[in-house]
């Protein structure tokens, strides 16, 4: 599985090893409509990516700068480690804590999901 990045800039971020849930995905921002003569119109407004990164046996230190970045709504880059050349600009948009959950019966190890969209 590929390893990525999180970060803010080159001097602080966090190493993200996913699990195979790992999911990306795309979505266009568009209206459709279709008038009397049968022809449809499509206006693309603009796309945006969404990427789904479930973690587990994380420590302390990752969990509380990922929930830092979501608490601050910060902008933030996205990058797989071995394409460095791919870089997405992307927000935190979990409702919840992204990571919260202890895993049994591990007090320092931690469980979640963190969500991200591009901007």
């Amino acid at each position: 599985m590929a390893q990525f990045r999180l970060f803010v800039d080159s001097s602080n971020g966090v190493d993200v090893d996913p699990t195979w849930e790992y999911l990306e995905a795309g979505s266009k921002i568009e209206d459709r409509h279709r008038v009397r003569s049968g022809r449809s119109y499509v206006y693309k407004w603009g796309d945006f990516k969404r990427f789904e990164v479930p973690v587990s046996f994380v420590n302390s230190n990752f969990k509380s700068i990922v929930n830092s970045y979501w608490d601050s709504n910060a902008d933030l880059l996205f990058m797989e480690v071995d394409n460095p050349s791919s870089v997405t600009s992307v927000r935190i948009v979990n409702e919840d804590l992204p990571i919260g959950q202890f895993i049994a019966p591990y007090t320092n190890q931690f469980i979640g999901v963190i969500e991200l969209e591009s901007y």
